[in-house]
């Protein structure tokens, strides 16, 4: 009887074992996303000559400027899942979009794939044009867009009524939003308030000057002097509030 006793603890802790086993066999290889600042990720890219970067962009983002070496895989498009699968997974992958939002989403997908690591650059090429980082660009590109002086000349315009400046972009879903209810802001303020918005893809250097590293970014003018500023999507009663103030 004590032996038969004996014979199930020794059976039950060879089950366990080998469950535990099993369990952290299933870990083994799993990699983990590392999130990196923009200086972190430049630093790791130098010190990684053999690796993947991708851009998850639109290609019309990408053409605007990307990364050195990078490949672009629109996360958006219905091939991306058959796009990354063509990536050599025997190399680490750095990660990145304009944001990080959509960066984020496609290093979870590039984690199950089994590379040796993954790297999320944290505030995108917006943190990243921002704090002046290498870009590869077109030919030309540097002077593309509205002007520094051709912004003021704007704003400076409308002398008698508040500007409201709206930096958008087409992949931005905020973006959308503030233009679904711009126009009943335009009507309510008819003659009080004129709007200018401004594709925040298509300004690169504007964006630049004004230190813009995301989108939707308002603004408010009145007689060519900022009055405020505000990043981030904003809902129709807090921007009238606000334009309210400043009337």
């Amino acid at each position: 009887m004590k032996l038969h006793f004996s014979l199930l603890l020794i059976s039950a802790g060879i089950c366990m074992a080998a469950c535990s086993q099993k369990s952290a066999d299933s870990t083994i290889g799993i990699t983990q996303v590392q999130n990196l600042k923009t200086a972190d990720f430049e630093e790791k890219l130098k010190s990684t000559p053999s690796r993947i970067v991708l851009d998850v962009r639109t290609a019309e983002e990408f053409k605007q400027g990307h990364l050195d070496g990078a490949v672009n895989m629109d996360i958006n498009n219905a091939d991306f899942n058959q796009n990354i699968a063509r990536l050599d997974t025997a190399l680490p992958v750095f990660v990145y979009c304009l944001a990080g939002g959509r960066s984020s989403r496609a290093a979870d997908q590039l984690k199950d794939m089994r590379f040796p690591a993954v790297y999320n650059m944290e505030g995108g090429m917006s943190r990243w044009t921002y704090e002046n980082r290498a870009v590869v660009t077109p030919q030309g590109n540097s002077s593309k867009g509205i002007k520094m002086d051709a912004f003021q000349a704007m704003v400076d315009a409308a002398k008698d009524t508040l500007v409201l400046v709206d930096f958008w972009a087409k992949w931005c879903a905020p973006c959308k939003k503030i233009t679904a209810y711009m126009p009943g802001i335009e009507t309510e303020y008819a003659g009080k308030l004129k709007v200018i918005k401004i594709n925040y893809d298509d300004n690169p250097a504007l964006v630049k000057q004004l230190g813009l590293d995301n989108v939707p970014y308002l603004f408010l003018y009145k007689k060519g002097k900022q009055l405020w500023r505000q990043s981030g999507y904003l809902e129709a009663d807090a921007l009238k509030q606000t334009i309210q103030k400043q009337l």
